[in-house]
């Protein structure tokens, strides 16, 4: 049971994994791990073996899987992000850009924002309140989060006044009225872009159920409503993980339904099955592997 202390030890010099890490992977205390590797546990050491060989398997099995993520596409839904984002940009506007869930909305916002070192990603999420926002925007901006969201507002409209930055908030719809209609006031006195995006919901948000929001709805300069994914999209994804695909583009096309999710997650699961089998993906690994997705 040496190679197996020692194997462990390999392991976790090598990944640089902690002790304690790796005990809460096994399921056992700190001290009763560290007793084991030094051979001084007392307790029920089978348990303990039996429990380092499964990590150890999974360890190895995860190294030598298939890549977990796929690189960033430029796709037409991408384009047409980054022309909005753009155009708010340069011009000052406040624009909107609204889909469906799943077409890559956030990859597309996350990478113009990656590429462009003067804009402010803002990442909503449900139940986020104005005072959130501006706690963010705060300190995205080097200050300390403190104060009212008036004294918060002053702060950031004087820290970005004409500097020609961007704000961009993903997942907008998420945003409370109050929120939108001062981020709207940081356009007006602050003179700088912003991009809302989100799901189609976010239009009627920003309309009021009764029209009764024309003052915020009347500044947004410019909108783009994002489509599927066309064929080339899949295409050029599928591609850039198993450039062999040949003619599985197709197939992977007709399962994902143009969605860049539901895309991105059958590929990776079909690789990873295909790797599991020791084979190359094929179309009945496809369309296997699509019934597993909820679609």
């Amino acid at each position: 049971m040496t190679d197996l202390r020692k194997e462990l030890r390999d392991l976790m010099e090598n990944r640089g994994l902690s002790l304690s890490s790796v005990s809460r992977a096994l399921g056992i205390s700190t001290a009763a791990l560290s007793q084991w590797l030094s051979n001084q546990y007392v307790g029920n050491i089978a348990k303990i073996d039996d429990s380092v060989k499964g990590f150890l398997q999974r360890e190895k099995e995860r190294l030598n899987a298939p890549k977990k993520t796929i690189e960033f596409v430029i796709t037409s839904v991408a384009r047409k992000v980054f022309e909005v984002a753009r155009l708010c940009h340069l011009d000052r506007e406040i624009g909107v850009i609204y889909g469906d869930a799943g077409l890559g909305k956030t990859m597309s916002v996350k990478e113009y924002a990656r590429k462009n070192s003067d804009v402010i990603l803002i990442e909503a999420d449900l139940g986020y309140t104005a005072k959130m926002v501006f706690l963010e925007l705060h300190r995205r901006l080097g200050m300390d989060g403190r104060g009212s969201i008036h004294e918060m507002f002053e702060d950031v409209v004087s820290k970005v006044k004409d500097s020609g930055r961007l704000i961009i908030v993903d997942e907008a719809e998420h945003l409370p009225y109050r929120a939108l209609e001062l981020l709207r006031r940081i356009y007006d006195k602050a003179g700088i872009g912003i991009l809302l995006a989100g799901m189609p919901r976010l239009i009627a948000n920003l309309r009021g159920k009764k029209g009764e929001y024309a003052q915020l709805y009347s500044r947004i300069g410019v909108a783009g409503r994002l489509e599927r994914l066309k064929e080339k999209d899949t295409e050029e994804i599928v591609s850039s993980v198993i450039p062999s695909a040949n003619g599985l583009c197709k197939v992977f096309y007709e399962a994902s339904l143009g969605n860049t999710r539901i895309l991105s997650k059958l590929i990776l699961r079909a690789t990873r099955v295909a790797s599991l089998n020791n084979i190359s993906v094929t179309a009945d690994i496809v369309r296997e592997t699509a019934k597993m997705l909820i679609i």
